[in-house]
């Protein structure tokens, strides 16, 4: 009787035990809404770090579709929300002619903009 409790009990353990209890968004790929939480600062010797920034958000549609609340190239941040597409396949993004790429870390997102020197954004999920 003792050795099937212990089975029992053994077997419920194993059960409730789950290698996936994090329950964050790791898993939802780029699709959904993200905010700017720093941008890299870099003189163009390649020293640069990344600084605090905040103020840009990008929305990644289902469809293929990106929504900026500004001008997505670096250093033009007009107030008018711009449009333009992502290709998971190659990693880019293209928003009226200004080209980039991104890596996906799960909630962390890093777009890199092609520059003289370097020019990369990063952002958290907010949905």
């Amino acid at each position: 009787m003792k050795k099937l409790l212990f089975l029992f009990s053994l077997t419920l353990i194993v059960i409730s035990c789950n290698t996936d209890d994090d329950s964050s968004n790791t898993n939802l790929g780029i699709e959904g809404n993200w905010q700017l939480v720093a941008i890299l600062a870099d003189p163009g010797d390649g020293s640069g770090t990344y600084q605090p920034a905040t103020g840009k958000t990008l929305q990644f549609l289902s469809t293929g579709v990106v929504n900026c609340n500004v001008s997505f190239c670096f250093g033009s941040l007009t107030q008018a929300t711009t449009t333009g597409t992502y290709d998971t396949a190659n990693t880019t993004i293209d928003v009226d002619n200004c080209t980039g790429t991104y890596v996906l870390n799960g909630n962390m997102l890093e777009v890199n903009h092609f520059c003289i020197e370097p020019c990369g954004e990063r952002y958290v999920r907010v949905n």
